[in-house]
């Protein structure tokens, strides 16, 4: 097995793994997915990459101009819907993508300070 092989081989694995985590996370650590998504700073550049992952999601209609959209996406599955998670799904995918995640949540409107938990005697 050449060196391209095998990194490609290790990227596919990377990928794969990273779906199966999606897929477990918002099915089953559906608090961990709300909490990362009050850190989710950006907005979607529509590249359609994310639904590239593996492979090429059925729904996703690339258009010419660059931009892709998802053609059930009311309907889109919770992994899709929840995509990126936190950093590791950025990370697993290797692409540039607009999205980020903030080190705290942001606060709440109206909010400026955030509460302090006062012990009493």
């Amino acid at each position: 097995m050449d060196y391209r092989t095998y990194t490609n081989l290790r990227f596919w694995a990377r990928q794969a793994a990273g779906k199966i985590r999606r897929f477990f996370l918002v099915h089953f650590r559906k608090s961990y997915v709300a909490r990362q998504a009050t850190l989710l700073a950006g907005e979607c550049n529509r590249c359609g990459n994310c639904c590239e992952i593996l492979f090429k999601c059925p729904f996703l209609v690339k258009h010419e101009d660059g931009f892709s959209v998802c053609s059930i996406y009311e309907n889109r599955p919770l992994q899709c819907n929840a995509f990126p998670i936190d950093r590791r799904c950025l990370a697993d995918v290797d692409f540039d993508c607009t999205f980020s995640f903030e080190e705290k949540p942001a606060p709440e409107p109206g909010r400026s300070k955030p509460l302090i938990q006062i012990q009493s005697d």
